[in-house]
């Protein structure tokens, strides 16, 4: 039998040699000694890279987009600029979700004010992005009295991909909240001019962050009712002020009053957006792209009523026959030419539910007295415009639908409606009161009072009930009686 083992590529054969044999043995346990080729390791290298970006770009969330969803402005001065954050279809990103739920609540929030007539509502947008930062910068108003707005923000971080805290900001400003609302309330202080104390402490309402990574802070401040030694007195104010650098200002928030009006964020950091917005026409001095929003006022009466109100047209006294322009509205009053009376405000609402609105003015004395009377200036369809003349107590606490309440004595009152019935061809309608509720004496000897709900008797406590219901209906939205008023509020 031949033992002899047959020799293969796969085989190599054993020296004969114990030392040829050992450093063998030594080199397989070893490894080879030779560098693998260049090649090789560049293609290798290669792809550790190209896995690491695939696991990179799988945790990385995409860089949100700014999309403007409401852009809103109309005739009675609501301003409303509300935008969202956009991410690729199907990408997600928990900040970007929580600014746009934030956003969300804004936009329910001032919801009411698209097309409200009692006007002035702003949600104004001041976008800034820098490399890093997506700052949404918001001046909030209302038409009420007793503060300077509000201010709201919510800044994402593009690099880190986070929604920017308080805290965040103020490490990177370097300061303290103490250190920075107590600046502020040392300040109003110390006002040369108007001493005043603090209501509320100061607080930090928003921020923004700059192309240099240095924050800008808006603060809050109530201050205290004082008394001026010259008379009068200045009530408790919500003030608005910025802090940049180390100095604070206080924000002028009268952005449809006088000169001296500033945006809330420089032009130059501001992002300029198509349609432009409101920060970008209005200091332009121009309107928003596409007009505001259509108003309700009949077309065939609007232009009428805006002419009659501007003093481009005549209207007939209803009741006299005279024909007179805006500048005579003393005649309308009086024959007294010692007295003088003056359009101080107007309003626009349906006075009869008839879907024609009519134009309301409000007469005041040149010594601007309480409201003298109001004059009621009502369209017809021949063309003409008539007025109609009611004192005070016939037309109180007018509201938007017409409802209006009048006043005979401490003990009767109630509440009315007007109807404009046929006068005739030719003829001014007749104004004709509707009364839906009364109080009044029960007999000539006023020792009993009796209730009303239409014609028909109701309890005092139902009446009150009823009353009640009327008193809290919405007020007509008054406007001071300017030409640039006039012509936006009667488009």
């Amino acid at each position: 039998m031949n033992e002899t083992m047959p020799r293969t590529p796969f085989s190599t054969p054993l020296s004969g040699s114990a030392r040829e044999t050992e450093i063998r043995i030594r080199n397989i346990f070893s490894g080879p000694k030779k560098r693998p080729p260049l090649p090789f390791l560049i293609l290798m290298f290669a792809i550790a890279i190209f896995c690491g970006n695939l696991v990179s770009c799988r945790q990385r969330p995409p860089e949100p987009s700014l999309v403007m969803e409401t852009q809103y402005y109309d005739r009675y001065d609501n301003l409303i600029e509300i935008p969202a954050l956009a991410l690729p279809t199907g990408a997600e990103n928990p900040a970007v979700e929580a600014i746009n739920q934030a956003l969300n609540g804004l936009r329910e929030e001032y919801a009411f004010a698209q097309n409200s007539i009692r006007g002035g509502n702003y949600c104004l947008f001041y976008p800034s992005t820098t490399d890093r930062y997506i700052n949404l910068t918001f001046f909030l108003n209302e038409a009420s009295y007793g503060h300077d707005g509000w201010v709201r923000s919510w800044i994402y971080d593009k690099k880190e991909r986070v929604q920017v805290t308080e805290e965040d900001a103020l490490a990177l400003a370097g300061i303290t909240q103490e250190t920075l609302c107590g600046g502020l309330e040392e300040l109003i202080a110390n006002d040369p001019e108007v001493p005043r104390g603090m209501y509320e402490p100061a607080d930090i309402v928003g921020f923004r962050i700059k192309a240099d990574g240095q924050p800008v802070f808006y603060l809050s401040a109530v201050v205290d009712y004082v008394e001026l030694e010259s008379g009068g007195s200045l009530d408790e104010w919500y003030r608005i002020y910025v802090w940049e650098g180390g100095a604070y200002t206080r924000y002028d928030c009268m952005v449809s009053g006088d000169s001296g009006q500033y945006p809330l964020v420089p032009a130059q950091e501001t992002d300029q957006l198509d349609p432009p917005l409101w920060n970008q026409w209005y200091f332009a001095g121009e309107e928003p792209k596409g007009g505001y929003s259509p108003a309700p006022v009949s077309t065939q009466s609007a232009a009428s009523l805006r002419a009659v109100l501007l003093g481009d047209m005549m209207f007939t006294d209803a009741d006299t026959g005279q024909v007179l322009d805006i500048s005579r509205v003393t005649e309308t009053v009086t024959s007294d030419a010692s007295f003088t009376a003056k359009p101080a405000r107007f309003a626009c609402l349906d006075l009869d539910g008839d879907g024609t609105e009519e134009a309301v003015v409000w007469l005041e004395t040149e010594e601007g007295d309480p409201a003298l009377a109001f004059l009621v200036l009502r369209w017809q369809e021949n063309g003409q415009v008539y007025s109609y003349l009611r004192f005070p107590r016939w037309l109180e606490d007018l509201k938007q639908d017409g409802v209006h309440f009048y006043s005979l004595s401490a003990f009767e009152y109630g509440v009315n409606l007007v109807r404009f019935v046929y006068g005739g061809e030719g003829s001014p309608e007749i104004w004709e009161t509707e009364t839906l509720l009364r109080q009044e004496w029960a007999d000539s000897s006023q020792d009993r009072l009796a209730w009303f709900y239409g014609d028909g008797p109701v309890s005092e406590a139902d009446f009150n009930v009823l009353y009640q219901e009327q008193a809290s209906k919405e007020d007509v939205v008054w406007h001071d009686f300017t030409p640039e008023l006039i012509e936006r509020v009667i488009s």
